[in-house]
């Protein structure tokens, strides 16, 4: 759940850019659902370059979201066919890439225009001191923004460790300032939570998720796969929860193979 910039040891794959994208359908501009959309990393970092299968996604699936894993592109440059499609398509696209400088940065891109949301302040419970805690929050100006009627807040990986605590018994962690808290909890919000890749104790994050969604709130992550660990999607790659609830992904909206995995849900009612 790191979020450094990927390994240029070993580097994506640039060949097969169009591998994958022939079990994409298309369908005209649904505003009320929701994309994610994960790939497969070893070693820190993407297998292949995965400018094209998000761009394709935008093109044809055309969610009113789409929520990429972390290490989405290889550089800053390859947000531009993005920005190009989305001046297309009214999609809201949520990405991370390296900015030049060794670190990562998350963008929102629509309307053909790219919006810096922060760096990653922190990757796991540890590192999720007051300072930390400070930065996150200090960070939520650019965060934050309007999503359809409701208020959309991007918590970035190891970032909702701002949770603590094990299931019945979870909460905020000491330390966060009152007004991530009332923030994050505000009514009608959509918590955005891209990982790198699936965070230990599902059952624990899980909680989290559910406390962070309930009183009628949303929570969404997208995680990519680790082929160190397993060789194909599974299931729990991709969450939505409203209302303290885990949802289920549109059947019709949902293809995988082994270089992408896409779902798309029904964006629930505020």
């Amino acid at each position: 759940m790191s979020g450094r910039v990927m390994n240029r040891e070993r580097g994506p794959d640039h060949v097969n850019a169009e591998a994958g994208l022939e079990d994409i359908t298309c369908q005209a501009q649904m505003m009320g659902k929701i994309g994610t959309l994960s790939f497969p990393v070893c070693n820190g970092a993407p297998v292949h370059t995965n400018t094209r299968r998000i761009e394709e996604i935008v093109r044809c699936r055309s969610p009113a979201l789409l929520l990429c894993a972390g290490w989405s592109v290889p550089s800053t440059k390859d947000l531009e066919p993005i920005k190009t499609v989305t001046k297309q398509v009214e999609t809201v696209v949520l990405l991370e890439a390296p900015d030049g400088t060794g670190e990562s940065i998350n963008f929102r891109v629509c309307g053909g225009e790219q919006f810096p949301m922060a760096k990653q302040c922190f990757s796991e419970s540890k590192n999720a001191t007051a300072a930390n805690l400070c930065s996150l929050d200090a960070a939520l100006p650019s965060r934050s923004f309007k999503f359809l009627d409701r208020q959309a807040i991007l918590l970035v990986c190891g970032e909702i460790t701002i949770m603590c605590g094990r299931p019945p018994d979870v909460g905020f962690r000491p330390g966060v300032p009152d007004n991530l808290k009332d923030k994050v909890r505000a009514p009608g919000v959509m918590i955005l939570n891209p990982t790198h890749t699936r965070m230990g104790e599902a059952w624990v994050v899980n909680a989290w998720r559910k406390y962070l969604s309930s009183n009628g709130n949303t929570y969404v992550s997208a995680s990519n796969w680790d082929l160190d660990r397993q060789r194909r999607p599974s299931p729990t790659l991709h969450t939505v929860w409203h209302n303290g609830q885990e949802q289920d992904p549109v059947d019709k909206g949902t293809f995988e193979n082994e270089f992408l995995c896409y779902r798309e849900w029904d964006l629930p009612k505020l």
